[in-house]
């Protein structure tokens, strides 16, 4: 009886808590009658609207256009997530006079959010005439600031996010108290405040420039999209094309969820979007709910490492390595296309191990149908691509245009799922969207401030330098497990701003260049999305597939097992990133596209007949063999592929009477 109960427990997750995002949306969903949440919605649409104005005319200074950014997305915060509902909401949250003050309280914090803001404005304004002195003001400016940014963050992203600032900001004031291997000169509070408000590495560093000028814009674009009605759109084409075969249902799931998250860049955000849909699909067809939710969250997670856009961490790895954003897209195609395949193939294996139904045609729309009422949809995402890749304007244009792109467009359709009345809600839901990317971008700056005032990211990279011993394996390994640690109680764009900020300089020091150490610390940020014990795109999933989070995050990593080893395999192999000769970039990618899938089917037990332990145990190691990525002037590659295929063909054609089906010629043969 026990058992059940907390069985039934389980089940019950409130996935909206799980991603501020969504919470905020569920707010705004049901304060619509609520004053302070109508002032939100006035806020966020001014919000949206700045952001417009400066795409067009051209950005302000660092400090106002930053500053600017961050106080609109605090007041947000502060208005949607009142002080009540966040502290002795268990003993205090149903009295008035406790809610009241709550509100002044936040009101108040507001007043002092834009007070700092301008004070910091001020200071940086006047900095060369008074040769680089500042004054009270930007000291006032600095705490009053960093206090309300990690309350905000406390209220939206948890706990952790602020804490881990607060100890960065402890080991500057502390640094001559420390031992010797990670003491430093030490700051004071005003030194530390002074420069949190008007240096660029500190609150309006890289992070906030990014996330004021590129972030914000496809967050926005995201936003116009998803109210055109896109959504659906990417949905119907993903059935449509693979419904009609066995696996379909849950392939439909990794194609839109890829290309879903692809655009909005939140995993958990794009769980509950797609997942909606796609998870009791593929339950009605007969797939256990914990396969149903991972096949879910590991679709969803993948799509902020597939171009062409990748979310928002490809936009910082922009601002971070110095590359073009082109030059990114290009190095993560291979690695995103092994990704997904990995997935793709551990969907049909698994189909054929349970008893999976088909998919009546009659519920399958017609992919020529589709198109015809979704064409529009292709020249949206088409302007994007092109502005991006082929013109290639600033992201920030290329999502600017592509955002106006979707009022003019929907223009076109005859069904009016998208009007100009639309306008003015898309941009509250965009203010609303970005909230909580805007917070987690201040308190990861906070962090990189520490960092690069006490030089601990130097220290840091040194000491795991000599803990591997001068080797590249440990200390890929070493980052990996703290970008999980990292992305466990973090958004995956802070995660990934402070692992490279304190572990990719290191990296490059052992002869990595600055893209694939930041492309490796991305995927590894990512992928603490479904990494057990706190996968939240999991959780996400197994909320909508009512079952055991820990069970959906297992299945998850076990569906999304390229995403662990492909990072390493591209810190040895740059041809898996586009870089090299054209035959060495083929021959690793062939190789790595069937040792994927030899993997993938060991690993589920199944490939044209269900395979015994030793058989799944030979089946995996042919893969990894294959895997193994050729590189110019080796010939270690060479020799695993032709050990693979040795291996892989010996126990394929061993046991070609125990196929249930595969290449038509050998099943004929195999007949007669």
């Amino acid at each position: 009886m026990a058992d059940h109960k907390k069985k039934d427990e389980v089940q019950e997750i409130d996935v909206a808590s799980l991603d501020s995002e969504l919470a905020a949306a569920k707010t705004l969903e049901e304060g619509k009658g609520d004053i302070f949440i109508k002032a939100a919605a006035l806020f966020a649409f001014c919000m949206t609207l700045f952001h417009i104005w400066t795409g067009f005319h051209g950005l302000y200074d660092y400090v106002t256009q930053r500053g600017i950014h961050l106080a609109f997305a605090l007041t947000l915060i502060l208005l949607t997530q009142p002080l009540y509902k966040h502290c002795f909401k268990d003993k205090f949250a149903g009295s008035k006079a406790f809610r009241a003050f709550s509100r002044v309280f936040d009101i108040c914090l507001i007043i002092l959010s834009w007070t700092a803001v301008i004070m910091a404005m001020d200071e940086v304004h006047h900095l060369t005439e008074r040769l680089s002195k500042t004054t009270w003001m930007a000291t006032f400016a600095g705490a009053v600031l960093t206090i309300i940014v990690l309350e905000a963050a406390r209220r939206t992203l948890g706990y952790i996010m602020p804490i881990l600032s607060l100890i960065f900001i402890a080991y500057a004031l502390a640094g001559p108290n420390l031992p010797m291997a990670i003491a430093h000169r030490g700051y004071s509070i005003e030194r530390i405040c002074k420069f949190l408000a008007t240096d660029l590495d500190g609150l309006f560093g890289t992070t906030m420039s990014v996330s004021a000028s590129v972030i914000f814009m496809f967050v926005m674009f995201g936003a116009f999209l998803e109210a055109s009605g896109c959504s659906d759109f990417i949905n119907n084409i993903a059935i449509s094309l693979t419904g009609k075969i066995k696996s379909g249902p849950a392939l439909s799931a990794v194609v839109a969820s890829g290309l879903m998250g692809s655009i909005n860049g939140s995993a958990v955000a794009n769980v509950v979007g797609t997942g909606t849909f796609t998870i009791p699909l593929m339950k009605s067809r007969g797939y256990k709910p914990q396969f149903a939710g991972g096949v879910e969250s590991v679709a969803s997670t993948g799509g902020q490492i597939l171009p062409p856009v990748m979310g928002s961490g490809a936009f910082l790895m922009v601002a971070f390595t110095e590359q073009k954003y082109i030059a990114i897209v290009i190095a993560a195609v291979i690695p995103a296309l092994l990704y997904y395949w990995g997935c793709a193939v551990a969907v049909i294996t698994q189909s054929e191990l349970i008893d999976i139904t088909k998919m009546d045609e009659k519920d399958i729309p017609k992919t020529r149908d589709v198109l015809r009422d979704g064409w529009i949809y292709l020249l949206i995402l088409g302007i994007l691509i092109v502005a991006l890749l082929v013109i290639q304007l600033s992201p920030l244009y290329s999502a600017l245009w592509a955002t106006v792109a979707v009022p003019v467009v929907m223009l076109f359709d005859k069904k009016k799922r998208f009007t100009i009345k639309d306008i003015p809600s898309a941009m509250v839901k965009s203010g609303f969207s970005a909230m909580s990317i805007v917070i987690g971008c201040a308190c990861a700056g906070c962090v990189v401030g520490m960092v690069s005032l006490t030089g601990i990211g130097v220290i840091f990279g040194d000491m795991m330098i000599q803990l591997a011993h001068s080797m590249l394996f440990p200390s890929l390994v070493f980052t990996a497990i703290t970008c999980i640690i990292l992305g466990m109680g973090l958004p995956t764009t802070a995660a990934y701003v402070i692992a490279a900020s304190i572990l990719a300089p290191s990296l490059i020091k052992l002869g990595l260049t600055p893209l694939t150490a930041h492309l490796f610390v991305f995927y590894f940020a990512c992928l603490s999305a479904i990494t057990p014990p706190v996968a939240l795109a999991a959780y996400a999933g197994a909320g909508i597939a009512k079952c055991s989070p820990m069970s959906t995050a297992v299945e998850a990593c076990k569906l999304g097992f390229a995403g662990f080893i492909v990072p390493f395999a591209f810190c040895y192999s740059p041809a898996m990133m586009m870089q090299g000769g054209f035959l060495t970039i083929l021959l690793v990618f062939l190789t790595s596209f069937v040792g994927v899938a030899l993997m993938s089917a060991g690993f589920q037990g199944w490939l044209f007949w269900r395979f015994n332990w030793f058989e799944r145990l030979v089946v995996f190691i042919s893969g990894v063999l294959l895997f193994i990525p050729s590189t110019e002037g080796s010939s270690v590659g060479l020799l695993t592929d032709a050990a693979g295929i040795v291996l892989a063909l010996a126990i394929l054609l061993a046991n070609l009477k125990k196929w249930e089906r595969g290449p038509a010629f050998l099943m004929k043969h195999q007949k007669k």
